[in-house]
């Protein structure tokens, strides 16, 4: 599995935890299921198409080079690490996630946060010309692809330990633990990826009541149960554990990634290097407790 570097990991991780925590906080807000906003959960069915990049992890690093880059750029790019090495790989991760001003990245696809804003976005996308819009939707897909995608999957990793892109390939392989934990975490599964559309269908059409009773119960379970006190610390353990960093920052580095990613020191409970020991502990414990519950 690719590791992006050390670096580029922190500058990831300080700029997408604001953004991440506003779903984690309505993930509370609505009980622990998955209710977005009426226009960004269009979009999520618009772009459901993003549960094919669970299969592969590196489609995540395509999905967010295509909305940099653009198409044709891509293309490029992909041209010339079609026979690469692992590790000339490896180095186009880290120099997708390195080079990439998080800050800007998001502020040119800044989500409007009413139906208000929403609708000065759309008005604002129809003055520009046909060509340059076009392209700028179809790189706005492939944004909304890695927004979606990489949420569900360090989502899946602080619930069940394991990412989408470990459970799905797994399910597809025969598993269907993986298949009920995966659908439970991001149900646009269910209704996109061509395998879970298959196993679903053929479950019942040979009646395999066991299994769709099982795929019921796991659909009627919330993805989170319980409050989460500190659901924007809790984002950015997930992140740095998503990108196989959590275990190896000390508690003083991860102080500084808190302070430069917002996050309030009190609010956190986070005042010293001790605290912030304390919190991860916790965090392993809320990890610990919420996989039992599911067994």
């Amino acid at each position: 599995m690719l590791k992006p570097n050390k670096d580029a990991t922190i500058k990831a991780a300080i700029s997408l935890t604001p953004v991440y925590t506003k779903l984690f906080r309505e993930l509370q807000k609505n009980g622990g299921r998955i209710i977005f906003l009426p226009e960004i959960a269009a979009r999520q069915n618009l772009f459901g198409f993003y549960v094919i990049m669970y299969d592969n992890e590196l489609k995540f690093s395509a999905a967010l080079s295509l909305a940099l880059l653009g198409e044709d750029q891509f293309h490029k790019l992909n041209a010339e690490l079609k026979d690469a090495s692992k590790e000339d790989q490896q180095q186009f991760l880290d120099a997708i996630v390195e080079q990439g001003n998080w800050d800007e990245i998001l502020k040119s696809f800044q989500i409007p946060n009413s139906p208000q804003e929403w609708e000065a976005a759309q008005k604002q996308l129809e003055l520009l010309p046909s060509e340059e819009r076009q392209a700028l939707e179809k790189r706005g897909g492939f944004f909304w692809s890695y927004y979606f995608g990489s949420f569900f999957n360090t989502l899946a990793l602080m619930v069940h330990g394991e990412k989408l892109t470990t459970l799905v390939p797994q399910a597809i392989n025969g598993d269907d633990d993986a298949f009920l934990k995966a659908a439970q975490t991001d149900r646009m599964l269910l209704i996109h990826h061509p395998y879970f559309r298959e196993r679903k269908f053929r479950a019942q059409n040979e009646g395999d009541k066991k299994f769709l009773f099982r795929l019921a119960n796991h659909e009627s379970i919330p993805v989170l149960v319980g409050k989460i006190q500190f659901p924007g610390l809790y984002m950015l353990f997930g992140l740095l554990e998503s990108f196989q960093w959590l275990d190896n920052l000390g508690a003083t580095e991860i102080l500084d990634i808190c302070v430069q990613a917002n996050l309030d020191r009190y609010q956190n409970r986070i005042d010293d290097e001790c605290y912030v020991s304390k919190r991860l502990r916790e965090y392993r414990q809320w990890q610990k407790t919420l996989r039992m519950s599911r067994i």
